[in-house]
């Protein structure tokens, strides 16, 4: 079993926080790729290419992700850059999984 994740005041050296880091890291890939599933999951509910690329839904997901990274202290243009990279690229695999399943 894991050991709880150390605060970083209480790593003692580059070891922990090499580790904590690594594990958090872990993390957030897994998370992306749940995220994954979710959008391949929603391919079956998109009529069109438009709702697959929901162009209104992908710039309101944009200005969340920054106002979230601006209040956990984090550059907003970063986060964003980032969601947008990784969204668009989402976003086309979804479509491939749509074309690939539409009725």
């Amino acid at each position: 079993m894991e050991q709880p994740l150390k605060h970083p005041k209480d790593c003692q050296n580059m070891t922990d926080i090499r580790t904590a880091i690594d594990r958090l890291d872990q993390e957030v890939i897994d998370r992306w790729a749940l995220r994954f599933e979710y959008i391949k999951a929603a391919a079956q509910f998109k009529t069109d290419e438009t709702a697959v690329r929901a162009p209104e839904r992908f710039a309101a997901m944009l200005t969340q992700r920054r106002q979230w990274a601006q209040e956990q202290g984090l550059n907003p243009d970063v986060i964003e850059g980032l969601y947008r990279n990784l969204v668009t690229h989402f976003i086309e695999e979804e479509l491939k999984h749509w074309q690939q399943h539409k009725p």
